[in-house]
C-alpha cells in the first residue's frame, strides 16, 4: 500500500512590516514617499553644497583675475622706471593681501625674480607654468591659467598670469614679436574653508530641505489620497463585493478624471452583469420548468459525474428532493454507489460518450435505486452535451414497466411492417376477380358465353373474395387487443396466418419455410393476437438473421405428460454471440445481423406475453449455424373451445 510522502513545509510568510507594506497601495505609496523624501533631502543637501562650492570657486577665480589685472599696470610702471625696490614692494604688498599666501614674479624661464616670500627668490617652478606657452612660436596668445592644487588644509587656488610685452618695454625686453611676454605673475591663495558650509550649517540646511520636502510630501499624500487612494479603495471594495456574488455592488465615483471614468465604466459593467445574471436566472428557471414538464426523467451530467440538471420525473422516480439531487454524483444519488459505475459491467453513458471515438448516441438499460431501497429498471437514451466547457451527457430515461405497456403499439407497428405481404395477398385475388369479371362482361356483350362458363367465373370471383377476406381477417386478428386471461387458441391456424402474412417477405429474402404441426387440432392456452404477435416477432428475427437467404423450421412436440406443447422456431442464420445471449430479452437491446437498427422491443414483448400465457421462452444459438427459439405453452383442456377474436 502506498503511503503518502512527507508534506513539504509551507514557505514562511512575510513579516509584520512587509505584510503592512504589501497590504494596500496606500501603504506602499506612503513608504515610497518617505523613501523619496529622505533621498531627495540628501540629494538636495549635496546639490546645495556642490552648487555653493562651485559658486565660491567661481567667485574666487574671478577675484584672482581682477587682482592680477589690477597689479599688472603697477608692475609695468615699476619695470619701465627700473624701480626694482618698487617691484619687490608691490609683490610684498600683494603677498600680504587677505587670502593671498604668497606672490612671485617669474621670468619666462620660470625663475622667481621677485617674491613676497624670500624663500621663493631664485627658485625655478617649471611645473607651475607647465600649461603656459610663452614663446613666440606658440600658435595662440597665452591667457591666465587657474589651477586648484591640493594643500594640507584643503584645496588652494593658484593663478599664473602672463605679463604681456608692450611696445614701451621693447628697450629692455626686445620687440613683442620676438618675446611676447615679459614674465609671469604667480599668486598662490590660502586654502579657503568657505568652500564647505560653515560648521553647523549642514544640519540646518538638511533640516530646511527635509522640512520643505515634508511639506511637499504631505501635500502630495493628501493629493494622492484624494485623487488615487480613495477612488482605488472604492473600486477595490466594489470589485471584491462583485467577486463575492453581490451584483448590486457599485463604485459610485464622481468627477471627470480617469478614476471617475473607470468607476462609471465599472458601474455600467456591474449593471449589465446584474441584468445578465437576472436573465440567466430567469432562463435557468424556465429551463427547469421546461424539463419538469417532460413526462420522462431527464438528467444532465457533467464530466465530474455531478448532476447539473434533473427534472421532476427523475426526482420522483428515485424519491429524492431537489436540494439533494442538484450537484450530487449521479452514481451516488441514483444507484447508491460510492464510486462511478464499473465500465466493464454496465454501459455508463458518461464513460462511453466522452471516451475515445464516442458514438453519436447511446441506448442502454440500467437499474436505479429508489430512496426506499427498491430497484427500478430503466432504459436510457444518452447523447453527448458540453457542460461548463467540458464533455458531459444528457440522458432521457424510460421506466421499463412503461415500455412493456407499449406492446399493443408495437403490435400495430408490426402490422405496418406486414403491409407488403398483406398487399400481395389481396392484390392477387383482386387481379383474378378483375379478369373473371372482364371475361364475363365480354361474353354477355357478345352473347358468346354459356351459363356453365358464367357460373364458373362467378365461383372464381367468390373464391378470390374469400382469399381477400381471409387476408384481412388474419390482419385483424393481429391487431385485436389481448385478453385479460389466456384462452384456448388453435396452434396450427395461428402459425398458418403468420406464414401467410409473411409469405411475400420470405419469397423476397429467398427463405423457405418447413412446418411440422400435426395434428392440426392442438390448442394451447394463449391469446389469438398475442400468440400471433410472438410468432411474427420470432419469424421476423429469423428473416433478419438470414440476409443471404436460408430456411425456417417450425416444429411442434408434446411434453411427456401432455400438459405442455413445445413449439420451436429454428433458422439457419448467423446466430447470436454468446456475450449477447443474456441480454436479448431486455427492452431496447438490438443487435440485428443485417446491420439495420431496430427498436429492441420484439423479444422483450415475447417474453412478457409468454409470462402472461403462463408459458416460457428460451433460446439456443450457435454462431454461424443458426438460432432456435423454444416456446413452452400450456395445453388447453380437450373440452375447451377456442373463442374467435
Amino acid at each position: 500500500m502506498n503511503r503518502p510522502g512527507p508534506t513539504a513545509p509551507n514557505p514562511p510568510g512575510p513579516g509584520p512590516g512587509l505584510a503592512w507594506l504589501l497590504g494596500s497601495t496606500r501603504n506602499r505609496l506612503l513608504a515610497g514617499l518617505l523613501v523619496a523624501l529622505l533621498v531627495s533631502g540628501a540629494l538636495l543637501t549635496l546639490t546645495a553644497v556642490s552648487i555653493g562650492r562651485q559658486s565660491v570657486r567661481h567667485a574666487q577665480e574671478n577675484d584672482a583675475r581682477r587682482l592680477a589685472t589690477l597689479f599688472e599696470a603697477s608692475l609695468h610702471n615699476a619695470m619701465l622706471q627700473r624701480d626694482l625696490a618698487g617691484l619687490g614692494h608691490l609683490l610684498q604688498t600683494l603677498g600680504d593681501a587677505p587670502g593671498v599666501a604668497r606672490a612671485g614674479l617669474l621670468d619666462i624661464r620660470s625663475e622667481v625674480r621677485f617674491a613676497s616670500d624670500p624663500a621663493w627668490l631664485a627658485t625655478t617652478h617649471t611645473d607651475r607654468l607647465a600649461g603656459l606657452c610663452l614663446s613666440a612660436a606658440c600658435p595662440g596668445q597665452a591667457t591666465a591659467q587657474i589651477q586648484w592644487r591640493p594643500g594640507t588644509s584643503g584645496p588652494a587656488l593658484q593663478l599664473a598670469y602672463p605679463i604681456a610685452n608692450q611696445a614701451r618695454c621693447a628697450a629692455c625686453h626686445g620687440p613683442a614679436s620676438a618675446q611676447p611676454f615679459n614674465g609671469v605673475l604667480l599668486i598662490e591663495f590660502q586654502p579657503e574653508h568657505t568652500l564647505s558650509p560653515p560648521q553647523g550649517q549642514t544640519p540646518a540646511l538638511l533640516l530646511v530641505g527635509l522640512g520643505a520636502l515634508t511639506l511637499f510630501g504631505l501635500l502630495m499624500a493628501w493629493t494622492l489620497t484624494r485623487l488615487i487612494t480613495r477612488p482605488l479603495a472604492a473600486l477595490t471594495g466594489a470589485a471584491d463585493r462583485l467577486a463575492a456574488g453581490d451584483t448590486q455592488a457599485r463604485a459610485a465615483l464622481s468627477g471627470q478624471d480617469e478614476f471617475a471614468r473607470v468607476g462609471r465604466h465599472f458601474d455600467t459593467m456591474a449593471e449589465r452583469l446584474d441584468h445578465s445574471m437576472g436573465r440567466l436566472r430567469s432562463q435557468q428557471a424556465f429551463l427547469q420548468q421546461l424539463i419538469d414538464a417532460l413526462p420522462d426523467p431527464v438528467l444532465v451530467i457533467g464530466a465530474d459525474h455531478r448532476i447539473r440538471l434533473a427534472n421532476h420525473a427523475y426526482r420522483q422516480i428515485i424519491g429524492q428532493p431537489r436540494d439533494r439531487v442538484a450537484g450530487a454524483c449521479c452514481h451516488r444519488i441514483g444507484r447508491a454507489l460510492d464510486q462511478p459505475c464499473p465500465a466493464t459491467l454496465v454501459h455508463c453513458p458518461l464513460a462511453e460518450l466522452t471516451g475515445a471515438n464516442p458514438p453519436r448516441s447511446l441506448r442502454t438499460v440500467m437499474t436505479l435505486r429508489h430512496a426506499d431501497g427498491t430497484d427500478i429498471p430503466v432504459e436510457i437514451e444518452a447523447a453527448p452535451l458540453p457542460v461548463d466547457g467540458l464533455p458531459g451527457v444528457v440522458e432521457v430515461m424510460r421506466p421499463l414497466d412503461r415500455s412493456i405497456r407499449f406492446s399493443q403499439e408495437q403490435r400495430l407497428a408490426t402490422i405496418g411492417l406486414l403491409a407488403n405481404g398483406v398487399a400481395h395477398e389481396i392484390h392477387n385475388p383482386l387481379a383474378s376477380i378483375r379478369l373473371a369479371l372482364q371475361a364475363s362482361l365480354r361474353g354477355l356483350q357478345t352473347d358468346t358465353i354459356t351459363r356453365e362458363e358464367l357460373v364458373d367465373y362467378l365461383e372464381l370471383v367468390d373464391d378470390q373474395i374469400d382469399r381477400a377476406v381471409l387476408a384481412t381477417d388474419r390482419l385483424m386478428r393481429m391487431s385485436h387487443p389481448p385478453g385479460d386471461q389466456p384462452s384456448p387458441v388453435p396452434l396450427a391456424p395461428a402459425v398458418d396466418d403468420v406464414l401467410a402474412l409473411l409469405r411475400e417477405e420470405c419469397r423476397q429474402r429467398r427463405v423457405t419455410t418447413h412446418v411440422e404441426l400435426a395434428p392440426a387440432t392442438v390448442q394451447v392456452l394463449a391469446d389469438h393476437a398475442g400468440l400471433r404477435q410472438v410468432l411474427v416477432n420470432l419469424v421476423h428475427n429469423a428473416l433478419h438473421a438470414m440476409p443471404e437467404g436460408g430456411e425456417i423450421h417450425i416444429r411442434r412436440v408434446e411434453s411427456a405428460d401432455g400438459r405442455h406443447q413445445v413449439l420451436s422456431v429454428r433458422d439457419t442464420g448467423t446466430g447470436i454471440p454468446d456475450a449477447d445471449l443474456p441480454r436479448i430479452f431486455l427492452p431496447f437491446f438490438s443487435r440485428r445481423a443485417d446491420g439495420q437498427s431496430g427498436m429492441g422491443l420484439g423479444l422483450a414483448i415475447c417474453k412478457s406475453l409468454m409470462d402472461h400465457f403462463g408459458g416460457d421462452i428460451s433460446v439456443r444459438s450457435e454462431a454461424g449455424a443458426g438460432t432456435t427459439f423454444t416456446l413452452t405453452l400450456r395445453t388447453a383442456p380437450p373440452t375447451a373451445t377456442a373463442p374467435e377474436p
